[in-house]
C-alpha cells in the first residue's frame, strides 16, 4: 500500500519523549476513529525531535484526511497539554526531507 509522510509540529510546554507523542497520536486516532481506524490509517512514527518538537509519522494514503484530522484533534497527555499541527505531507521521505530541518 501506498505510504504518506506527514511533518508534525509539536507544541508543549515540557519536553515530550517520542514514546510520549506516539502514544498520544494513536490514543486521538482511537478515540476518533476506534480500532478499525487505527488499522485503516496505520500510523507510524518515523523520526521524533524533542529539542525542534517536530516529528514525521508514515500513513496509509487512504487514511491521510483522517491522520491529519486526529493530529489536529490531540489534547494531550495526563499532565502535560499538548497541541500538534500538521506542517507538510510528501509522497517520499525525500520530498519531506526540504521542507523540514532534521
Amino acid at each position: 500500500m501506498t505510504k504518506r509522510y506527514v511533518l508534525v509540529k509539536v507544541f508543549s510546554k515540557s519536553t515530550l519523549s517520542a514514546e510520549k507523542f506516539q502514544s498520544t497520536l494513536m490514543d486521538s486516532i482511537k478515540r476518533s476513529f476506534g480500532e478499525f481506524g487505527l488499522a485503516r490509517i496505520g500510523p507510524k512514527l518515523i523520526r521524533f525531535d524533542p529539542v525542534r518538537a517536530e516529528a514525521v509519522v508514515a500513513c496509509n494514503k487512504d487514511g491521510l484526511e483522517d491522520l491529519q484530522a486526529a493530529i489536529g484533534l490531540v489534547s494531550g497527555a495526563e499532565e502535560t497539554a499538548i497541541t500538534a499541527l500538521t506542517m507538510s505531507v510528501s509522497g517520499t521521505l525525500k520530498g519531506l526531507r526540504g521542507k523540514q530541518r532534521f
